[in-house]
Formats: structure tokens, sequence, C-alpha cells
């Protein structure tokens, strides 16, 4: 006796209807089921237990008592009956006995339902089935129990072919029902035939002897002999081999499950339990899909604490066991679904998978040749799927299996898939360490192509990445064209590279071709994961570039990827998961603060251990595996990640270059000002500096060269101007890190892009502009006379034609040096002073290019006399201020034929305004300006000063209104601070002394109180200077913003101290003189660069006494190596002023040791350091002033 099915002859045909009914094999539509009266004997259930659904020989029994017949044929029975008592009375009869109501479906049904049959036919008149596929969700069934209803109900059905209780008119139980049953359900008989062509079909509950089983199998027999699958008959049938072999002549399969069930006596039980033994096994042998694939476990769930040491320290067990585990590795390998990248947490799981133990140098050497290579090639093919980087000491191992003249029992082939999975992993190594590596690994891989067809594709493509990643746009384009594509997923890759290149017309038809070939591939092979896993990203991208031609094609690809482990937004979710994690990592406050009072956690030496993946390996893995672009033109595909990916601190800079200049769109994308703020780049090593300047040079050329070819695909010139915006700012901040002669040479390149018609485009306008102004503050002042001619030949605003008014570039040279004979200069000087018109406010550009050189007498006096008609005129009246583009005061300073006219015109315009103007932010720039000027300061007169002070005093901030927008009270707060600055710098200095009064000085704290701007405390000096009683007041507020945590308060407060002092000497003074010492000997950071520029000012007019001299001396080389850049974080507050501060430094000891004539080494260290700081405002600090 059998009790494992397995055992039974009749288990192979038992699997083989598992299998059409899992649909394993494409050739099959599935499998169908007919349902017999057995079925619903064994499975119903009744409140009574002794009560059983009748059977047919339950029918032929009543049918004879009552008919007194000697017949045993069920339907010869029933026609007798019929003819008797009529057909009504037979209808009463079968539900009387069956009493339908009186019946629920029970746990048989459910399991039967739940399996997924194609059709479900039954013969029985219940409704046992429509009842329990209520309750059943997956799968929906229809139900048809006329023959009219199989027109609207969808499969799989569930179909009464025999006719139900209370719903139809006739139930077939005759023998002249079964004679015309052909005839007069034709329709059921088409459906029957064509399921029976269609499926393997099922029969459950009928026995071999059952009237209705004999009728259909007959049916099929006589009209479907050589057309019908096999028909399964199952159940505890009890058969012998007479019976067996006379069902197999019907080509019935009898699925006998009696040995396994006979030792109940009851038969309904047997029955009962053979089905649902039956239904078991059919979900048991349920094939595991595809993607369900899981890899072998082989980590040991108990272990001693001997075999734990054991396995680290016997390298011969370790070595044992990592053998036994190659017949699961393979077996994993092989079976492994090729997904194009492998699911998250499959991913993970392989990458721990062999862990127990670690494989290693030592366990490896203790195995034999064959296991060993087998094993190296196991573990590169778990590293090239979870993209993990190779350990040293395996990339060592590797180099020893992949040698082609070196045969081993791995393949040609898989010992090339070794050669590149080390050649890849280069790409994470030193460039020490990788060379020798490259140079090895591309020599195996170019003498072994003829056993690997995809080894050129393979070659060129790392090639083409690394050129990608190092900004080498030939090479890069090169490399692409030479990728063939013949597989889709190369198709894929290949138009990633052209997207990096701005070909995106032909990207876009690679993707067409890759979509379309893979849904072909995949409509002929709906099971394969390598397909699937390949359309749903091919898919993805051709959605993502807006394929219009493919929109009929996507429409009709619906499929749902999630179940497959195929969704390519899982990926990128699960990586933007990981990113953010890692970022707000790195952003924890390095001190943590306890509860308890004055006690802390110091993190910032705290160590971290992760297993996981890091985000740009993930990043880089996806990328490439897949040939998803970042960017592609303006859909972002990877650019949030990749942007965040760039501001760990963790990763090589060459890589955070990469991704930050890639993903960025323009000169003012965030990830730009983030990866290239100034500290960033003062961090730089002069060799990643340089790397910068010489790839940000190469690529503009590069960049421009496509600009200026207009070739007739739009798509790359619309990229030129997109890279160039970035590459042109990415070098103008870098530039501040060159050499004076690489900064002469970065200038001369920003001019030759203006001088470009090509590229003077509105969008280029913005970082041409900075990379001219940073790389001329890159050139020392004194060499600066060296690019004069390229500053002075690069276009003006006017002659470009463009209506973009203060966007255009406009370089000034401060310091022109001596004029020599230069006939370029001389016309090119000419054509700038031929530009200025009398009377117009485009002059601007024009005039502060000449305004340095009129200051320093470079031009002629013939050149300035032309300057001179060309804004005056010839014959000027002197009433009318001419507009120049610039603020009127600067008139004073530019060449004219009658200075005092000029003059008075200007003071009338600074002096005399009418109050409606009075408060316009351009006058009260004039005014300040004009008080300050170097070569001209122009004061009121007395009488002009009470005037205004008293209208200026007067001004208030509007009311606050809700509906005022930002830019309003933006406009209001300068306005509030030029106020403040006029009054003090213009203003209070030109009252006299008579107006210097309690009340006028009451107005001006009223003032200062409430427009809060420090600007106004360089005013009350003036005060305290005409009369003592304001001595104390005026040293309170300035004590008051010595007192401030705001930068700018405490920088005015100490402006006024030195304002007062070079007014009076005072004790009070001198005590907050050594006030503003002690602030400075505190090294707190806020406001020092100013503070130290106050101090140096006093040191300068010796108003410093020794101590405060000895207390600087000794505190500014603390201040220099408090503010090395690495120790600043990036975005903080600090940062912003910190180079400034360091250049303070440097200026102030310069002077203490060109004074004092002192030999302080400390000092003389900081200036020799200063020489070679990273930023030119410290570098060049020693020899300038400000």
């Amino acid at each position: 006796m059998a009790k494992d099915i397995t055992q039974l002859d009749d288990y192979t045909k038992l699997k083989k209807l598992a299998s059409a009914l899992w649909q394993q094999n494409n050739s099959y539509h599935g499998a169908a089921i007919m349902i017999g009266a057995g079925f619903s004997r064994s499975a119903a259930t009744t409140g009574d237990s002794n009560k059983k659904l009748p059977l047919w020989f339950n029918f032929s029994e009543l049918l004879t008592k009552e008919l007194s017949s000697n017949s045993s044929d069920p339907l010869r029975l029933a026609e007798e009956y019929n003819a008797y008592f009529g057909k009504q009375a037979l209808h009463d009869l079968i539900k009387k006995e069956i009493n339908d109501s009186a019946w629920i479906p029970g746990e048989l049904h459910k399991s039967l339902l739940e399996l997924p049959w194609s059709e479900v036919l039954t013969t029985n008149w219940d409704t046992l089935l429509e009842r329990a596929s209520e309750e059943i969700h997956q799968p929906v069934y229809s139900i048809v129990s006329k023959q009219e209803d199989l027109s609207s109900a969808r499969s799989p059905r569930i179909v009464k072919l025999h006719g139900t209780i209370d719903v139809s008119k006739d139930l077939i139980f005759t023998q002249e029902d079964y004679r015309k049953y052909p005839q007069q359900y034709a329709a059921f008989v088409n459906f029957a035939r064509q399921v029976f062509i269609e499926n393997e079909l099922c029969l459950i509950g009928f026995s071999g002897d059952d009237p209705n089983f004999l009728q259909w199998a007959g049916w099929v027999r006589d009209h479907l002999t050589s057309h019908s699958r096999r028909i399964y008959l199952v159940g505890a049938l009890g058969l012998n081999s007479s019976k067996r072999k006379y069902l197999e002549s019907l080509n019935i399969a009898p699925i006998d499950l009696y040995s396994l069930v006979k030792d109940y006596d009851d038969a309904d039980m047997r029955h009962f339990k053979a089905t649902e033994i039956f239904f078991q096994t059919l979900q048991e042998l349920k094939p595991k899909n595809t993607w369900e694939w899981e890899p072998s476990q082989l980590h040991r769930t108990e272990m001693t604490e001997e075999e734990l040491n054991r396995r680290y320290q016997d390298h011969e067990h370790a070595a044992h066991l990592l053998e036994g585990q190659l017949v699961s590795l393979e077996k994993d390998r092989l079976s492994y679904p090729e997904w194009l990248i492998c699911p998250n947490r499959l991913r993970f799981t392989l990458h721990m998978q062999l862990t127990d133990p670690w494989p290693n140098s030592n366990n490896l050497s203790k195995m034999n040749k064959d296991s060993r290579a087998k094993l190296l090639y196991e573990i590169a093919w778990h590293h090239k799927v979870t993209f993990e980087i190779l350990p040293n000491w395996l990339v060592n191992e590797l180099l020893t299996v992949c040698d082609l003249d070196k045969p081993c029992c791995l393949t040609k082939k898989q010992q090339l898939e070794i050669a590149l999975i080390l050649l890849k992993n280069t790409r994470w190594m030193d460039k020490s360490e990788g060379e020798n590596i490259i140079l090895t690994t591309k020599h195996i891989l170019e003498k072994g192509k003829k056993y690997w067809e995809e080894i050129d594709n393979e070659l060129s493509y790392y090639s083409a990445i690394l050129a990608r990643d190092s900004f080498d746009y030939p090479a890069l384009e090169k490399y692409a064209e030479e990728i063939t594509t013949n597989d889709p997923i190369w198709k894929l890759k290949k138009a990633s590279l052209f997207a990096e290149l701005g070909n995106f017309e032909e990207g876009k038809h690679l993707i067409s071709e890759a979509y379309s070939a893979l849904l072909k591939q995949y409509r002929n092979n709906h099971d394969s994961i390598y397909l699937l896993s390949r359309l749903a990203w091919a898919y993805w991208l051709a959605r993502g570039v807006n394929l219009s031609e493919l929109e009929e094609k996507i429409r009709i690809f619906s499929f749902d990827y999630k179940e497959s482990k195929c969704d390519p937004w899982d990926y990128i979710e699960h990586m933007q998961e990981k990113i953010t994690k890692k970022l707000a990592k790195q952003q924890e406050q390095e001190i943590e603060p306890l509860f308890e009072p004055g006690h802390y956690k110091d993190n910032s030496n705290t160590v971290t251990w992760s297993n996981e993946l890091h985000p740009l390996l993930l990043l880089e893995g996806i990328s490439n595996t897949v040939g998803l672009p970042l960017r592609w033109q303006h859909t972002n595909f990877l650019v949030d990640s990749a942007a965040k990916i760039a501001e760990l601190t963790e990763i090589d800079n060459t890589q955070r270059f990469s991704l930050a200049i890639r993903v960025a769109s323009s000169e003012t994308s965030n990830v730009l000002k983030r990866v290239f703020s100034r500290i960033k780049i003062a961090c730089l090593s002069q060799d990643e500096a340089n790397f910068l300047i010489e790839k940000t040079i190469s690529s503009i050329e590069y960049w421009s060269e496509k600009r200026e070819a207009q070739s007739s695909i739009s798509g790359i010139t619309r990229h030129a101007i997109d890279r160039l915006r970035v590459f042109i700012e990415v070098l103008a901040r870098i530039s501040v890190r060159a050499t004076s002669e690489q900064a002469k040479q970065i200038f001369r390149l920003a001019v030759s892009l203006g001088q470009n018609n090509k590229l003077q485009h509105l969008w280029l306008f913005d970082s041409i502009k900075d990379l001219i102004k940073f790389s001329l503050k890159s050139i020392p002042d004194a060499e600066q006379h060296e690019v004069l001619l390229d500053a002075l030949s690069y276009p003006l605003e006017t002659e470009i034609q463009k209506n973009e008014y203060g966007k255009w570039a406009n370089p000034v040279i401060d310091n022109p040096g001596e004029r020599k004979q230069n006939i370029f200069i001389d016309k090119r000087i000419g054509e700038i002073i031929d530009s200025i018109e009398k009377n117009s406010s485009k002059n601007a550009p024009a005039l502060l290019r000449l305004l340095p050189l009129i200051k320093s007498k470079f031009l002629t006096e013939k050149e300035c006399r032309q300057i001179a008609l060309n804004i005056w005129g010839d014959n000027p009246d002197y009433k009318n201020i001419p507009k120049t583009g610039l603020l009127n005061y600067v008139l004073l300073e530019l060449p004219n034929i009658d200075s005092l006219s000029v003059k008075a015109l200007v003071r009338e315009y600074l002096f005399e305004q009418k109050e409606e103007n009075l408060f316009k932010l351009d006058f009260l720039m004039d005014v300040v300006n004009a008080a300050l000027g170097k070569n001209v300061k122009e004061l009121p007169s007395q009488e002009q000063a009470v005037n205004y002070f008293e209208k200026l005093t007067s001004w208030r901030l509007p009311e606050k209104d809700d509906s005022e927008i930002g830019f309003s009270k933006n406009i209001n707060s300068e306005t509030a601070e030029l106020i403040s600055e006029v009054l003090a710098r213009s203003i209070v200095p030109a009252l006299s002394k008579e107006a210097l009064t309690e009340e006028n000085f009451q107005k001006l704290c009223d003032m200062h109180i409430v427009l809060d701007k420090p600007e106004i405390l360089m005013a009350y000096p003036y005060f305290a200077v005409s009369d003592e009683s304001f001595i104390c007041r005026t040293a309170g507020l300035i004590k008051k913003g010595f007192q401030s945590i705001e930068g700018h308060k405490l920088a005015y407060a100490s402006y006024a101290l030195l304002t007062w002092r070079e007014l009076q000497d005072l004790p009070v003074i001198n005590k907050l003189i050594k006030r503003l010492i002690y602030m400075i000997s505190s090294n707190q950071k806020q406001g020092l660069a100013p503070l130290l520029w106050t101090a140096n000012q006093m040191y300068k007019k010796e108003y410093l006494s020794g101590e405060d001299i000895e207390s600087l001396s000794e505190i500014l080389p603390v201040i220099f190596d408090s503010t090395s850049y690495e120790r600043i974080p990036p975005y903080n507050q600090e940062s912003v002023s910190i180079s400034l501060v360091r250049a303070a430094c440097i200026r102030l000891a310069r002077d203490i040791l060109n004074k004092e004539q002192n030999n302080d080494m400390e000092l003389k260290r900081i200036l020799e350091m200063a020489k070679n700081d990273p930023l030119p405002e410290v570098r060049f600090a020693e020899i300038t002033d400000i």
C-alpha cells in the first residue's frame, strides 16, 4: 500500500495534469475540470450528518421501487418514470431528493475553485458550485446556467451542462434527454468540444459506471477521436487491470488514489480524503514563479563556540566548508532568472551569502586547484550582480585564474568574464594600483575576442565611461560610435552615451529599436524574466524620452512589473531611500548634548560599519548596466540622486566632479553651488584643481566647436549651450586656484568666448561674466596690465547688439601699468571712446572700462578731451547733468572742459535735491560715494547739511502691509541702510557745531532705534567731539554694538570707534580700543574680518598701545591657523567670510613686521603660508590694500 502519493503509478499522470493546470508549457491553454455527483456527495455539508446527497444508484433504487421495474439502467428507469408520471413529477422527485437549499458548500468546494481551471463544467443539478464561487475572489467565476449565457460570460466559467434545480426548464436525466442533447443543446456541445480540444480535462466525482461519465466519454470517443487532449479520471477508483485497460481504450487516463485511502471503511470518507489529497497535491505541484528565485541558505543556524572559532582559525576546515558550498553556488547561478538589475533584497542576500566562512586568500590556498578556480568564479559572479567593489586580496586571486594562457577548469568565456570584472573594478582603485591590472586584463580580453563576441563592445563601453567621467568628449564620441547594437541593451547603453553628447535624435532611434525588439521577443516568451526585466527598463526609458512614435506600442504593453521584481521605480526609490539615509547620517551633529547638564557625546570620531552597498556604487551599477542617463534633455532620470551623492564626503572627488557637472543644467544649479563652493574649492588638492582647470578648458573648447558648427541636429547645439553654461561656471569658480599664468590663459579664453558671435547667447552671459571676474581676481594687480589689450578688446554691450542691459560682462583693469606704444591698444581705446554718446545711459560699460585708465593717467590728453566732448557735447551749458549710466558723482572724476562748472552742477544735484527725489536709491548712493571718493570728496555745506538732516531723520519705514511683497520689503530695508549711511558719512560730518545739539542727537537716536541700522553709529562721534555731554552716550552705543552677535553691527561699531579716534583722543576711546583688541584676541569668528581691518587702520595711524600691538601679534597666527579651510563647515555662516579673515590677518601681520622691525617668526610663518593659499584674496593680501 502506497502511503506517499509520489509512489503511485499514476503520479506521473498527476504531474502532467498539474503542469497543464499551472500552464508550465506554452502549448497548453490550461486544464478544465468536469464535476460529477460524487464530488457534491463527499464535499457538501448539512446539519444532519446521516444524510447524503444521492448518487445515480440511489435514484435507480428509488425509481425501481416506485415503478416496480426489473431494469437497473438509471436512464431507462428515468425514461419510464417520465412516461408514466410525466416530466414535472420527475423534476419534483429530483428536487425533493436533492433538497438543494439544505446543503452548503464545504472546504473541498473552496479548494477546487481556488485552482486556476480554465473552465469548470458540471453535470450536477445542485447549486453548490455557484454558491461556493461567491466566496472566491481569485479567480472570479462567471455562471452559465443556460446556453444563452455563454456569449456574455467570461472565462473561467462554471457551466451547468445538465441544468439547475429551480433555474433550468429541463433537467437532463432520461435516455431521450441524452439522445436529443446534441441537437437541443448544440451550444453546450460546441462549447464542450472546444474545451476538450484546447485543454487537458479532469473528471472528478464520477465512477467508471456513472451514466454521465459513460455518455460524455462515449461522445468524446465518437466525435473527437484525434482532436481531444487527454482526459483524466480522478478519485478513489479501486480499478482492476481490466477496468483500467478499458478506460485507457477510451483515451481516459485514470489517476487512482484508492491505495492512499483504502484504510477508510466508509466509501464517502474515502472519496472525501482522496479528493482532498488530489487538490492538496495540485497546490504542491504549483511551480515556483521564476521571480521567486532565492539563493541557497549557506549559513549554519547553530554552531558551538568551538566551531565558530574554528571556521576563522582553521584554514583547512574553512576550505572544506567552502568546497561543500560549491554545488549550491553553481546551482544558484545557473537558476538565476537573469534580471537586468538584481532585485534590492536579493542583491543584499547574495552579498551576505558567502560568509560562513568568509572566503580569503588563506582559505583558498588550502583548496585544490579546480575547486579554488570554481569558487573564485562564483565569487566574481556575486560581485558582478551585487555591484560590490572587489577587495585587493580577491583582485590578486582572480588574476591567477583569468589568464587564457593558463588553462584551468573554467571555460575560456568564464575566464574572460573574470578579466572584464577586474577591468571594470579598476574604476574604484587608485591609479597606481589599477594601471597594471588595466594593461593585464585588456591584453587578456583582446586575445580572447574569438571566444566571446561582446568583448569589443565591453571594451569600448568601459573606455566610454572613463571618458565620460573625465570629460574627454572626443574620446567619448569615438568609443560610443564603436559600439555595435545587435542586442537591445547595447542600444540602450549607446543611447545613454549619445545623451551625454547631446545626440538625442539618434539616441531616441536606438531606444525605439530596443523597445520594439524586446516587446516582440517578450510576446513570444512571456515566462522570461530576462526579457521582461529588460523590457521594463526600455519601456521606462521610452516613456521618459517622450517617444511619440511609441505611444501606441506603449499603450499596448501594460504588464505589471512589480510582482516579477522588474519595476524600475522600485530600484530608483530604493536608491533614493539609501541616499537620503546616508546624507542624513553625514549631516548629524558632531556634538550631541546629553540630558544631564554639562555632558555631551562627541560623535566626530565615531566609526560606523555597514555592509550595505554604497549609494554611488548602486547609482553607477544601475546607470551603466541599463544604459540609463542621469538626464535626457529636460527629463531627470537620476539627477536628484546623483546630486545628493555628490555631497557625500566619503566619495572620491573625481566621481564628485563628474556627477555634479553631469547633473547640472545651468550655472545656477544648486549642485554646482554646493560641490564647487569657495570653501570646497579651497580644500581641493592642487592636482585636483589642475585637473578641473584642464578638463573644463578642453570641454569648453569641444562644446564651443559643436555650437559653432551649427549642425542640423538642433538638439546638439542646444545641448552645447547648456554644457557651456556649466563648464564655464565651473572654470570660473576653479580659476581662483589658478596660477597667475593659468589665470591669464583663462581670462583670455573668457574674452575669446565673448568675442565669438555664435556664443553671444543670453544663457551664456552670466557664466562668462563670472569667468572674467574670477579669473581676473587670480591675476596679481601688478600683472594685470598684461591682459589690458584682451580686456579692452572684449566687445562692449553696444557692439553686440543685445538688449540685455547689465547682463553682458565688462572686464575692467584697475592697474593698466605704463602706457607704451601699441597701435592695437591705441586703436581699441579710440573705438571705446567713439562708442560714448552724448546723454546716453548705455555709456556705462565704456566709461567703467576707461575710468581706471583716466585715474592712472594712462590716457593721452587728446583721448581725455574726446571723452569730455562725447559726454558733454561741443558747447555745454552745464545746466543739466548728462546721462552716463553711472552715478552722477562720477562726472567729477571723468574728463571735462570746465571743471568748476561741472563741480557746481554735480553739487547742486547732490545737495539741492527736491524732497520727492531725496529718498531714491540712486541718489542716496550718489551722496554716499561722493563723500567716500578718494580723488573727489564732496560734502554739503553747513546749511545744506542742516536741511538734509531734518528731512532724512524724519523718514520712517512705511506701515506694514500684509500684501507687501518681498521685493518691496528689500527696497525699504536698502533705503533705510542708505539713509543711515548718508547721515553718518556725509550729512552729520558737515554739520556746524551749533547744529550738533541735544535735539538733533535725540532725532538720530530715535531714528537708530526705529530703523535698527548700525550704519548710523558712525554719526555719533561728531556729537561727542562737539560736546562732552554726548561722550558717555556715544561710548555706550558703541559698546552696545560690540555686544551684538550680528557681524555687520560689530563692524559698524568698530568703524564708529575708528571715526571717533580720528577726531579726538580720550581715555574712554582708548578703553573701547582695548575692548576691540580683546574681542579680536578672543578669536570669535563673527564679524572678525572688519574688526581686524579697523585694528589695522588704528595701527597704521598709531592709535594702538604697545600692549595692544603685542596682543595682536600673539593672536594673529592663532586666528590664521584656526581658520584653515578644512576646519570650516562649507555651508555655515562662518564660511562666508573666512578667507577675508585670513586676508585681514596677513595685512595686519605685514604692517606690524614692516613697522616694528621685529623678528616675530610666527608672523613671518603665516606670511609665507599665505603666499601659497588656495584663494587669491589671501594669496595676494600681502601685496594689496583695502
